[in-house]
């Protein structure tokens, strides 16, 4: 009889639509990886990471906060650019861990202040134009009061952008209109909605930004397939919406789709088997397409051998 409430209790633990519940495919992808960054330049706590065409990759670490520019150089990449980063008013260390590029610029999102306690769940947008070794966020959005409590290090962990276009044509519903999401309503978001991944709950958060700073409405939630999500990335080119965990979940990573409105998951893969377990809380999909495959990388937060990224590859389409 125990051990079967304990496996009633291991069954009601996994979430609806978890990827945990499907079968585990190996990754699709060549098995092996290599490093991509100078050996002990990036450091630890490499959080995220954005593809900004096929020559330019944006990192975000979490302490201290900073963002980075780097350029391709064969295949490694290397930081032409950092800035610490600071709130709209100039203060404070954002603990930044997600980062995506957009028409509307390069934003952030953040779990917490390192200059204070508790959690602080914010978007920053940054403008990269400056020569200064500090920015400040040009927008900021609060989110803290519109999601359930977490803990300070259990808060935003990913970030990307959908195209309204994507969304519309695909039916996507809207849980705050309750009916299918019409862009129209809800001026001065731009053209996308921006999906955040929340550590502890396991969930992705999809909300409409006003663009002028300040203004939010979430759209829709629902299950990241994993028990913790470290990383968030839209594929536009097979439609795919990546949900990454960590070492917490031995690598894995999960494809989600948008079938009835809704997004759910369709694949779970393991890491690549000749990449060790490494504390990976960041993944980006390049654009280009070469030679049958896309080149994918993905950021070590625990700098294991004193190199932040790694390589390998997804085949195209």
């Amino acid at each position: 009889m125990r051990t079967l409430l304990c496996l009633a209790a291991v069954l009601l633990s996994v979430p609806t639509g978890s990827a945990q519940a499907a079968t585990t495919q190996k990754w699709p992808g060549d098995p092996a990886v290599s490093v991509a960054d100078p050996a002990g330049v990036l450091g630890d706590n490499v959080s995220g990471l954005s593809f900004d065409g096929t020559d330019v990759l944006w990192a975000v670490k979490n302490g201290p906060g900073t963002l980075y520019r780097l350029l391709r150089d064969g295949s490694t990449w290397r930081p032409i650019d950092n800035w610490e980063l600071r709130y709209r008013d100039g203060s404070g260390d954002p603990d930044a861990e997600g980062v995506v590029v957009t028409p509307d610029g390069v934003f952030a999102a953040t779990e917490r202040d390192n200059d204070g306690d508790g959690s602080l769940l914010k978007v920053l947008r940054y403008d990269t134009g400056s020569t200064a070794s500090e920015l400040d966020a040009s927008a900021e959005w609060d989110l803290t009061g519109d999601l359930p409590a977490v803990d300070d290090n259990g808060g935003f962990e990913g970030i990307t952008w959908i195209p309204d276009t994507f969304l519309t044509a695909g039916g996507f519903r809207d849980d705050h209109t309750k009916a299918p999401y019409d862009p129209a309503a809800y001026a001065g978001h731009g053209t996308g909605l921006y999906f955040l991944g929340l550590e502890d709950e396991g969930r992705i958060h999809a909300y409409a930004l006003d663009q002028a700073g300040g203004g939010f409405t979430r759209v829709a939630s629902f299950s990241a397939g994993f028990p913790k999500v470290m990383e968030l990335e839209f594929d536009p080119a097979t439609g795919s919406l990546w949900s990454v965990c960590d070492d917490t979940c031995s690598g894995k990573s999960a494809t989600l789709k948008l079938s009835g409105g809704k997004f759910t998951v369709t694949a779970t893969y393991a890491r690549p088997s000749k990449m060790p377990n490494y504390n990976n809380e960041g993944f980006a999909i390049a654009p280009a397409c070469g030679a049958g495959h896309r080149a994918v990388v993905w950021s070590d937060d625990g700098d294991d051998g004193g190199h932040a990224l790694r390589t390998g590859t997804l085949p195209c389409g």
